[in-house]
């Protein structure tokens, strides 16, 4: 069945329409807002929450989006990008509903929070490229819908009316087989043609007339009443006042039937499911005459090499080039989440079409560098695009790794200042010759006090050092000594900003690089220690831990304890 006897097409006087949304990167990215928020969904109408949709609005493909909410106080993009994440199993919420009384005329959904299924979506991401494809595709050829009724979301074809679609011939049409055979059929198809979908249809009718209605349809049947024959077209009407109206009938032995149902069908199909995950482009012209549902107006559609290739398991892995300016260049068929997300976490992502664009960032290298010391950057880098480095890159991006390793911040820790012998184990740094960084200045103190060392506590609070005591001999001492003694000045002004800072402190190293993955996952900033196998993030980042923390109970059942 290659090389299909379809008549190619001038599309210079149609409409032609590609689909500019990006339906894999926008799911990625609805999934990800999921995961860092408590969302509940409206009690009546089971919808996004306004608030959340103008949020998204700003993040998703879709540039009206916003203006769109705005005007009608709905986002259509935004309503299938959520719909489509519940399909693929990545959030989860009540979808049925409950009747709150007897009076109740429709459900409601008290409470109803969308939950993150961590386990769904980790499970998808380890697929390879092809196989996050093909399950996004059996998710929608699945789905309850069907074309005849459901508007496109970035169609512009109308629909039949529903009126009397539970009875009929409707009920037993099996949509998901129905669309694998089409999608077989434009496997068939040469990429890049611009094919008539007018030939489209009557190659159908004349080879395979019954692809979509059999060709003795028969009711659904029950348990007590056995399948009847039923009309072919008793469920399709036109008319040439509105959508809703039912004037004209569609005979069953009209001889353009099959045009107006199943010719109908096809060109819905083609602006449904290949349309939106942009296997086909499409071209359209304006409708000569004033009738319902639309017919012959969808002219034109072309198959793309992304389809065609999925289709026949040739689907390659991203290419990743780096180049000596810096910017990382990530062609891929479909939307290379796992290779972008490792690279966004060293680069700042300037483009993002069928080539994504980044640069790399020395802060966000030197960063990553700081949070995993045994990180091999440039030998990711070189893993990632499968060549060497640029020489100017591979050595900046060194220079960049090891300014990671310039300071390091002790939280928790302290300074003892004198030439005394420090118990065994508490000695973390040696600064100067008498200045050392300590484990625990409490058990310090205690030991020296014993040992009748004459020792000196002083702690310091979180917004200030305190001032040392008269008479203590100390660096620090004699150094505000002498600032004391020199004449006051007129005091500037000085703003500070205080940040306070949480360190979990770990039972192991296994758990530590858990919860450091769950914080990375979360994006929230953290630094890590491995020496005592400890953790520290802002107290302003508190959501974005809270989130990793709900990743890690999952896995561990969690006490956390205060320590005073």
């Amino acid at each position: 069945m290659k090389n299909l006897p379809l008549n190619p097409i001038d599309v210079s006087g149609l409409e032609v329409y590609a689909n500019p949304f990006n339906v894999r990167r926008d799911l990625h990215i609805f999934v990800d807002y999921i995961r860092r928020r408590n969302v509940k969904r409206s009690r009546r109408q089971n919808d996004l929450p306004k608030a959340d949709k103008n949020r998204l609005a700003k993040l998703l493909s879709d540039p009206d989006a916003a203006k769109t909410l705005k005007e009608y106080g709905e986002a259509p993009w935004i309503d299938a990008v959520d719909y489509l994440a519940l399909q693929m199993g990545f959030i989860k919420y009540d979808t049925e509903g409950i009747y709150a009384g007897y009076t109740s005329y429709a459900p409601s959904y008290p409470d109803n929070y969308i939950e993150f299924q961590a386990q769904n979506y980790e499970k998808f991401l380890a697929l390879s490229l092809a196989e996050q494809e093909h399950w996004i595709l059996e998710r929608l050829v699945n789905e309850g819908s069907n074309e005849f009724y459901s508007d496109s979301i970035v169609g512009q074809l109308d629909g039949f009316s529903t009126r009397g679609s539970a009875t009929g011939v409707m009920p037993t049409l099996d949509f998901p087989e129905i669309r694998w055979f089409l999608l077989d059929i434009l496997n068939h198809c040469q990429g890049g043609v611009w094919y008539s979908v007018a030939s489209l249809v009557q190659y159908l009718k004349a080879n395979h007339p019954y692809f979509l209605i059999p060709k003795n349809p028969k009711s659904q049947g029950s348990r007590w009443r056995k399948p009847e024959p039923v009309s072919r077209y008793g469920n399709f009407y036109e008319s040439k006042k509105s959508r809703w109206d039912r004037e004209i009938e569609i005979p069953d032995d009209a001889p353009d039937g099959f045009e107006r149902v199943e010719g109908r069908y096809v060109e819905r199909f083609l602006e449904g499911i290949p349309l939106l995950l942009q296997y086909v482009d499409v071209a359209y012209s304006k409708p000569k005459k004033k009738l319902y549902p639309l017919l012959n107006v969808l002219r034109a559609f072309r198959v793309s090499a992304r389809f065609l290739r999925l289709m026949s398991g040739q689907t390659a892995p991203p290419k990743v080039t780096i180049l000596p300016n810096f910017e990382i260049h990530v062609e891929a068929a479909f939307y290379p989440v796992n290779t972008l997300r490792q690279l966004e976490s060293l680069a700042d992502l300037t483009a993002d079409d069928q080539v994504a664009i980044l640069k790399l960032n020395r802060k966000k290298v030197t960063a990553r560098a700081a949070e995993d010391d045994t990180l091999d950057i440039p030998a990711l880098l070189q893993a990632l695009s499968g060549r060497e480095l640029p020489k100017n890159v591979r050595r900046e991006v060194e220079e960049w790794a090891g300014r990671s390793n310039a300071f390091t911040l002790y939280s928790g820790f302290g300074l003892f200042e004198g030439n005394a012998a420090l118990p065994a184990g508490q000695e973390v740094e040696k600064i100067a010759p008498r200045l050392k960084i300590i484990r625990s200045p409490a058990t310090v103190f205690a030991q020296l006090e014993k040992a009748e060392q004459v020792p000196l506590l002083i702690p310091h609070p979180a917004d200030k050092l305190k001032a040392m005591p008269k008479g203590v001999r100390s660096r620090f001492r004699s150094q505000s000594a002498i600032a004391a003694a020199k004449p006051k000045k007129k005091k500037a002004r000085l703003l500070l900003q205080r940040e306070t800072a949480i360190t979990l402190r770990f039972p192991s190293a296994k758990s530590l690089e858990a919860y450091r993955r769950a914080m990375i996952e979360a994006r929230c900033p953290i630094t890590v220690n491995q020496d005592n196998l400890s953790l520290t993030y802002s107290k302003r980042h508190q959501s974005l831990a809270s989130q990793a923390l709900k990743t890690m109970r999952q896995t561990y059942q969690i006490k956390i304890e205060d320590v005073v």
